[in-house]
């Protein structure tokens, strides 16, 4: 499998991020460094040795320990967690709130929808049942006509 070309600013950066051996870098990176450094030996191993120097002194550095009282200091000013109760109970206010104010818009909808609509008129269909033509009708049912054919008006 052929790899993509690389730049010589790609190649920098991997020197300054992974250091002066290729064998550390990236998998995918390695082929093609490999063949930019062998078609510019001079400049690139240039950029090999200063990467490779500052790797050796950091490998010179002693390996600190983390000093308690400091890990105590940094514990202590941390902030403190969030009350997540607190967020809880007013997020279950709010629901419980809305709930109610959409259960009160139903039972408005619900006593008021009787009224709100009449029928113009009457819809016809025709149905066919058993070779018979049988014509249906809608009725407006709304309370003030029910009222009306329960109790005929007095002549």
């Amino acid at each position: 499998m052929m790899s993509p070309e690389m730049s010589e600013g790609r190649f920098e950066a991997l020197a300054e991020t992974y250091g002066g051996e290729i064998a550390r870098w990236p998998e995918g990176e390695r082929e093609a460094a490999r063949a930019l450094l062998a078609a510019q030996p001079e400049r690139l191993s240039a950029v090999l040795d200063a990467a490779a120097h500052l790797d050796r002194l950091l490998d010179l550095a002693p390996a600190q320990s983390v000093d308690a009282a400091l890990l105590g200091r940094l514990i202590a000013a941390a902030p403190p967690a969030p009350n997540t109760a607190g967020r809880w109970i007013a997020g279950l206010g709010a629901a419980l709130g809305l709930s109610a104010a959409a259960f009160a818009g139903v039972l408005a909808g619900v006593a008021v929808g009787g009224h709100a609509l009449p029928v113009a008129a009457p819809a016809a269909a025709t149905q066919m049942a058993n070779g018979r033509v049988e014509t249906v009708t809608a009725v407006d049912m709304s309370n003030d006509l029910q009222d009306a054919i329960e109790e005929p008006a007095e002549l």
